[in-house]
């Protein structure tokens, strides 16, 4: 008998005002019950330490993508430990394997020597890996931002370009943050990365700006960053890398005459169209990989140097995947076989809207384990729910 259990997007940070968790109580119980299953072994599927939003990363000012990954030492991996020292103890002490799945905010990683020998030297059976895929069971966990096209690596003419999606976040992180805290508390500012789905953050922000009866226009506030921050010289280069003819277009869009109007007059366009918000996105990729595997391969650009290797992955039953921070299980029927798609959400808190006018914090696990008794395979999956109701922005 073999567990595999699933867990992802931790997002265990290094205590700045980005580091949302606060589970290190409850993470240390669950590791400590896992350790009493038979033959464990832990996937974290991507985006388990921070360190795109880490100060580290941060106190590097908003240089290039690659000379980040240069310049990044071991000493973000000693600030998350400082701050979380049960996390360490408790992958320290965990029995079986520990297969850490790279994402998008914890890409470094992958590249950088320096952090994963960090992370060795501390967790002895950690194996940091770009994908995760299991020959006895069939299971394919793969973080997902490869096929998010704003979070994903492209390699164009042999370079690879690096996500605008890092960009967007140091650049805000940076910049709009230190806006918010001019008329937010910290609490709240923490809740806009949070807003999920994504696009949802728009009116999130007009809610705020009601709220706490703010004369300042928060969604403005917003547009002007974020129109500023396409015209640095990062941002430009992946418009015209990977989409060439609307990099021409963005010329009238960024320009100093008439683009910022027209910049928010399209964000607004976005914010009202409501088909986009519940697309699952990550399902469907699922699903192509499921009727043709190349889809996988063409799509792990920075991820995997020789893609032969990922041809040699044979028949996938299940595909486990992160990144949306939306916890899903569901069996599907693909060219006549059973095969199933997991998400296993995010240990961040959520902010999503329930109804018209009202936005709800609330904390949700979701997790899956995959019990293995020679062919026949078992998936178990469970959920940890809080919320407070003062944590309901009405």
């Amino acid at each position: 008998m073999r567990n595999l259990i699933f867990i992802s997007d931790l997002h265990i940070g290094d205590g700045n005002s980005k580091d949302d968790f606060e589970q290190d109580d409850l993470f240390e119980s669950m590791l400590l019950d896992w350790n009493n299953l038979e033959n464990p072994e832990i996937v974290i599927v991507g985006d388990g330490f921070e360190i795109l939003e880490s100060s580290a990363v941060q106190s590097l000012g908003l240089i290039g993508f690659w000379e980040i990954m240069d310049k990044i030492d071991e000493n973000v991996i000693e600030d998350i430990e400082r701050r979380h020292p049960k996390i360490f103890k408790a992958l320290q002490n965990f029995k079986g394997n520990i297969w850490y799945v790279v994402g998008n905010h914890d890409y470094y990683i992958l590249k950088n020597q320096r952090l994963q020998q960090a992370l060795k030297e501390r967790i002895s059976n950690l194996n940091i890996v770009p994908y995760f895929y299991d020959e006895e069971t069939n299971i394919l966990a793969i973080h997902g931002n490869q096929f998010d096209s704003v979070n994903k690596f492209k390699e164009v003419n042999g370079e690879i370009i690096p996500p605008l999606g890092d960009f967007i976040a140091r650049y805000m992180m940076s910049n709009f943050d230190n806006e918010l805290r001019k008329h937010l508390p910290d609490e709240v500012i923490r809740d806009y990365d949070n807003v999920r789905p994504t696009l949802d953050v728009f009116l999130w922000l007009e809610k705020i700006t009601e709220v706490y009866e703010n004369s300042v226009d928060l969604l403005k506030m917003w547009i002007d960053n974020f129109i500023e921050m396409m015209r640095q010289d990062e941002a430009k280069t992946w418009m015209k890398k990977n989409y060439p003819f609307m990099s021409k277009l963005s010329i009238v869009f960024l320009n100093k005459v008439g683009g910022i109007k027209l910049g928010e007059l399209i964000v607004r366009m976005v914010m009202n169209f409501r088909k986009l918000k519940k697309t699952d996105y990550l399902k469907k990729a699922a699903v192509r990989i499921f009727k043709d595997p190349s889809f996988l391969i063409n799509n792990m650009d920075g991820y995997v140097d020789d893609k032969s290797n990922l041809k040699l992955i044979g028949n996938i039953d299940g595909i486990i995947t992160g990144h949306s921070h939306r916890p899903n299980f569901e069996v599907l029927k693909v060219k006549d076989d059973i095969k199933f798609y997991m998400n296993c959400g995010s240990w961040k808190p959520v902010v999503e809207r329930r109804s018209s006018g009202i936005f709800q914090r609330y904390f949700e696990i979701f997790y899956g384990i995959a019990k293995v008794d020679k062919r026949d395979l078992e998936i178990v999956t469970g959920t940890i729910n809080k919320l407070k109701k003062r944590e309901v922005i009405d």
